[in-house]
């Protein structure tokens, strides 16, 4: 089975995957380009194929590769900010379906249906470790589906007031308690779903920035989005255009490298980067 998977996703180009026919089984490998994807701000095609194969992990695969993809697959939903990606509910390859464990879903709609509260484990990324973390009080009220994802909606505790929304595959070990969940306020839901449009509403941008020409984001190090033209300035500079998705991470990484990388267009961006050094400058005086 894990076989056909890879080699389906090797036929239509996914992760860089390279097949090694001199053996039976085939030996896999990931070209040079993936690998050495280390870049803070992966371009919006990368995020996309981390969640899908996210999904499509098997059961077989070692733990140390279902960690290095979870984390890539959190860092790909920030990237994405949190909206997963509609053509995810199209795939075209019957045999790549998500597997659903449907004693799961069937748990937590038990929940939702009786109004009762659940002990469970999230799967989170903190300080670039995947780890399962328990949590003794959930309060699940929704489950809907979001480019062919089910994500579960839910509240924390008893006493944090934000609401949450996860992909279903990253929740396991429900146990249903004996005690009424938590109700969310209209107000508590009108800000998970101003969060999940804002993310649906994701704003294309053309990003052109000057660099040193042996700077990180020249070298590819660090990249900031699909590149489409680089124009060399002088000896020392260049300019580099992408085409990207306007995100406060986007904004966060170039503000970061601001002593060295100067955001040219557009100009709301380098607006909000002459913002934040102003900010900083005022702290330092």
């Amino acid at each position: 089975m894990l076989q056909r998977d890879l080699q389906s996703l090797y036929d239509q180009g996914y992760f860089g995957l390279e097949k090694d026919t001199r053996s039976i089984p085939y030996g896999w490998s990931i070209n040079a380009q993936w690998r050495g994807s280390n870049s803070k701000v992966m371009s919006t095609e990368v995020a996309e194929h981390y969640l899908l194969l996210e999904q499509l992990l098997p059961q077989s695969v070692p733990s140390d590769v279902k960690r290095s993809v979870h984390i890539k697959a959190e860092q790909a939903l920030k990237r994405l900010n949190g909206h997963v990606p509609d053509w995810l509910a199209t795939f075209p390859k019957p045999s790549l379906k998500v597997n659903i464990d449907t004693q799961l879903v069937e748990q937590i709609e038990h929940a939702i249906k009786y109004k009762r509260a659940v002990s469970a484990e999230l799967y989170r990324v903190l300080y670039d470790e995947a780890h399962w973390l328990k949590f003794a009080e959930l309060s699940f009220y929704n489950i809907v589906e979001q480019g062919g994802v089910l994500m579960a909606q839910f509240m924390v505790g008893t006493l944090h007031d934000k609401c949450y929304q996860m992909p279903v595959y990253r929740i396991r070990n429900v146990h249903i308690l004996q005690k009424t969940r938590r109700e969310p306020s209209t107000e508590q839901l009108k800000s998970l779903r101003s969060a999940i449009n804002k993310g649906m509403k994701q704003e294309a941008i053309e990003l052109i920035v000057k660099v040193p020409i042996h700077s990180a984001v020249n070298q590819g190090f660090i990249e900031l989005g699909e590149l489409t033209d680089k124009q060399k300035i002088d000896d020392k500079n260049v300019l580099l255009t992408y085409q990207t998705i306007n995100t406060e991470q986007l904004t966060d990484e170039l503000f970061k490298c601001a002593h060295w990388l100067e955001v040219i267009k557009p100009e709301k961006l380098r607006q909000r980067i002459v913002s934040k050094l102003k900010a900083a400058t005022t702290n330092y005086l």
